[in-house]
C-alpha cells in the first residue's frame, strides 16, 4: 500500500469541513494550465481567474461534488466562462 492510499484512509469522508483541504492542488493545477494556454498574463493573474470564478465557488462546496472533478474538465469549465 502507498503512502497515498494509507493517507487517503485516515480521510473517512469528505465533508464541508474538510473539503478545503483538496483546493490548493486544483487551484495551482488551473492556474498553471491558464499561464501555459497564454489566457493569464501572470500567476497572480490567474490565481485571480481561478479564485472568481463560478468553478471555485462550486469547489468550495462539497455538495456539488465539484472535488471530484479532474482538472481537464474544471479548466473546461472554466474557460466557457472566459469566453
Amino acid at each position: 500500500m502507498t503512502a497515498y492510499h494509507r493517507n487517503m484512509r485516515t480521510i473517512s469522508k469528505i465533508t464541508q469541513d474538510n473539503v478545503h483541504l483538496l483546493l490548493p492542488n486544483k487551484v495551482a493545477q488551473l492556474a498553471n494550465r491558464l499561464l501555459q494556454n497564454d489566457e493569464a498574463d501572470d500567476m497572480v493573474a490567474a490565481l485571480s481567474i481561478v479564485y472568481s470564478s463560478p468553478v471555485y465557488a462550486k469547489l468550495e462546496q462539497e455538495k456539488t461534488k465539484y472535488w471530484w472533478l479532474g482538472i481537464n474538465t474544471l479548466y473546461q469549465d472554466i474557460k466557457q466562462q472566459l469566453m
